[in-house]
């Protein structure tokens, strides 16, 4: 398969740890040429309707509705992302899920930013929330404001040796199986796929599993994965028959080097097989 156009199926915004507002989220899909997008906010489709709205200003753009499901790893001891695609995602139930997933979060955080401070890295808990802005707090809103306190250079840094699952500064979120979080997404219709796995532990051990559960497709095309790393996620893809999915998993943090909208996508194909088993999902539902 070759594709015709940029497809990005990985995209954030402040809705949960991105910098852009959906709206200008979008402006900058269309600026890098995207055709076809899904914003993933964690746990959160807040910023649909706004990305939605602007999206239909811009007539060259195809979204698409998205969710990134942040789960446990069934043998613990870390976690995998789920990341969902052509939900009907106004369902109450669905929405009301989503909001004690994201209010469990905010104890994890204040847990994180108080060991900080025991380590010697104070910060303060208003700024965090500050820099959430209303959105789904997480990880990336504290490494911001370490940044910002000059004890470290990028964000990213802070993800090595204190944020980073088992991190000196590392507390396990509220708990969702990784079923519940397949569950979830099949019920408003939409379809689960694995985000990156190679940063799964154990992945392809995993994936027989994941596949029973009714996972559709994984993360190969991803920003971040080297020529031959995509090549061994593609053999795996066709073994299972999933479909091979990406993205540039876009936050606009800034940093150098940070991979833009439109650098990692699958082919147009893959985009419309997702939009036939959504729809056959729905006719059987």
């Amino acid at each position: 398969m070759s594709t015709s156009s940029k497809v990005d199926l990985h995209l954030h915004t402040t809705r949960s740890d991105g910098r852009l507002s959906p709206t200008e989220l979008v402006r900058l899909l269309v600026a890098q040429g995207v055709a076809t997008a899904a914003i993933t906010d964690h746990d959160s489709t807040e910023g649909l309707d706004e990305a939605f709205a602007e999206a239909a200003r811009q007539p060259g753009l195809r979204l698409i509705s998205g969710i990134e499901v942040s789960a446990d790893h069934p043998s613990g001891g870390g976690d995998l992302h789920v990341l969902g695609y052509f939900m009907d995602y106004h369902d109450r139930e669905f929405q009301e899920r989503l909001r004690t997933f994201r209010s469990g979060r905010v104890g994890r955080i204040k847990q994180m930013v108080d060991k900080l401070a025991e380590l010697g890295l104070p910060l303060e808990w208003e700024r965090v929330q500050e820099l959430a802005a209303g959105a789904s707090i997480g990880r990336p809103h504290i490494a911001q404001a370490m940044v910002e306190r000059g004890y470290i250079s990028t964000s990213k840094e802070a993800f090595n040796g204190y944020l980073e699952d088992g991190g000196k500064a590392h507390f396990n979120r509220p708990h969702i199986p990784m079923e519940e979080a397949v569950r979830l997404i099949q019920s408003v219709g939409g379809v689960a796929v694995l985000a990156h796995p190679v940063y799964v532990r154990d992945w392809e051990a995993l994936l027989p599993r994941l596949v029973g559960l009714g996972i559709v497709g994984m993360e190969v095309h991803y920003s971040e994965f080297s020529p031959e790393q995509r090549r061994g996620l593609a053999h795996q893809a066709r073994k299972y028959h999933l479909l091979p999915c990406g993205g540039s998993d876009y936050h606009a943090l800034g940093q150098p080097g940070e991979f833009l909208p439109g650098s990692a996508g699958p082919p147009d194909e893959v985009v419309n097989s997702l939009e036939e088993l959504a729809k056959g999902r729905r006719a059987i539902a």
